[in-house]
């Protein structure tokens, strides 16, 4: 049991470890009185003697060393033991404790029941070195510095022993967390092999339910035309407008079913790379002059800038033209009527770089981070009705990093967006 007339002083100038460490000591039975600093645990000595000192190192007007030398270097307050409390792991730390007179050294953090152990342990030595001869003062070398030591022999054994049993304590702290951190690898790699293994069986019914809904949608978009030829002047205005609904609803059905294909097989590593050697520049002469016909019915142009001489690259040149029909139509789809796109190319740091600039409205900045990512839409809007599934841009992204590029956006609300990505060269 511990004597509950044993009083201790905590000198801490941190609120929050002075309330812990009191309710620490109070929950075992100590009497407790604390001071923030140095010069005010000295004047709380002379009003109250405590049994045992417990300060911090590191404090504002006068640090624990400084403490403990103060109480050391006085006869009426030498028998005082101090504990230094720190979280400081400098050997020399140490030294200066034994300059100071230090009885006891406790890093932090410390477990509870490993404190009440020390000040059992300080008091135990005290009671059976009662009556027993100090030493003279010790000289010793350490680091190449001269140091005179003022603890007595038996002080210096109990201080280098908190020590040690310091290090045993971090150690057997620092298996058990290693442990822990082993354990928390294995669940986690059995939630990646139960993780993969659900994405596997996710993009296998994406695959079968896409082929499946493929065909259906082709027949209703052909039917739906087939009636519209068929009908062409003898039908009435209103069956006309269902007839186009049917249609482009079907047409967009299965632009979204090819992506969906596109995402699943690439998720599921089926995607396969196919290099060669593309003149990148002719490439993309060709995408724009395509997309030069739909930019038309807007009134939009779209305008082709590169530099002279730019290198022949190894691509798989099918999917690159999908990253640049997917942009470049994306800027038609979202510019205004009337208004330019520009396509840029350039090389810079061994990488190849091709930007996609428009005119449009421009994507809030809070709302950027929702790009390149699966059904993720922004506020913009396209400005003709145009329709978006929300997968082309994880597409693109999922093919430039195939060929271990990257693809990135800026944009600005009312003056335009652009997307840009970087092929390397070699």
């Amino acid at each position: 049991m511990t004597d509950t007339h044993v009083n201790i002083l905590i000198v801490e100038d941190s609120p929050t470890q002075t309330k812990m460490l009191r309710y620490i000591l109070e929950e075992n039975g100590y009497l407790v009185n604390s001071a923030n600093n140095g010069v005010k645990a000295l004047e709380s000595i002379r009003q109250k003697r405590p049994n045992l000192i417990i300060t911090d190192i590191i404090m504002p007007v006068m640090d624990g060393f400084a403490l403990c030398q103060a109480v050391k270097s006085n006869p009426e307050l030498k028998t005082i033991p101090v504990m230094l409390l720190t979280s400081l792991s400098d050997p020399q730390d140490v030294i200066k404790g034994l300059q100071a007179g230090a009885d006891n050294f406790l890093t932090k953090p410390y477990e509870d029941t490993f404190l009440i152990v020390c000040i059992q342990n300080i008091f135990a030595n005290q009671a059976i070195r009662k009556n027993k001869p100090k030493d003279a003062e010790i000289e010793i070398m350490f680091a190449g510095e001269r140091y005179f030591i003022n603890s007595d022999r038996m002080q210096i054994i109990d201080l280098l022993l908190s020590t040690y049993d310091n290090a045993v304590q971090k150690n057997n702290e620092l298996h058990k967390a290693h442990a822990d951190l082993l354990e928390i690898h294995r669940q986690l790699e059995q939630k990646n092999v139960q993780l993969e293994k659900l994405n596997q069986e996710k993009n296998h019914f994406l695959s079968i339910a896409a082929h499946d809904l493929r065909n259906p949608l082709a027949t209703i978009y052909t039917a739906a035309d087939l009636i519209t030829e068929e009908l062409k002047d003898k039908t009435s205005s209103e069956t006309k407008e269902f007839l186009e609904m049917i249609k482009h609803s079907s047409k967009f059905m299965r632009s979204l079913i090819e992506e969906l294909l596109d995402v699943s097989a690439i998720d599921s590593g089926k995607i396969s790379i196919h290099l060669e050697p593309v003149n990148l520049t002719d490439l993309i002469r060709n995408n724009v002059s395509l997309n030069r016909v739909i930019a038309g019915r807007k009134e939009i142009t779209v305008e082709y800038r590169t530099e002279d001489n730019l290198p022949v690259l190894q691509l798989d040149r099918q999917k690159i033209e999908q990253v640049l029909n997917n942009l470049i139509s994306n800027a038609i789809k979202y510019s205004f009527p009337k208004s330019k796109v520009e396509i840029l190319s350039r090389c810079e740091n061994n990488n190849f770089i091709i930007s996609v600039s428009d005119e449009g409205q421009g994507i809030p900045p809070a709302e950027m981070n929702k790009l390149f990512k699966p059904f993720s839409r922004t506020s913009a809007k396209t400005t003709s009705g145009e329709s978006s599934t929300g997968l082309g841009l994880v597409i693109v992204r999922k093919i430039i990093e195939a060929h271990n590029g990257r693809v990135w956006a800026e944009s600005q609300v009312n003056k335009g967006s652009t997307f840009s990505f970087s092929l390397p060269v070699q």
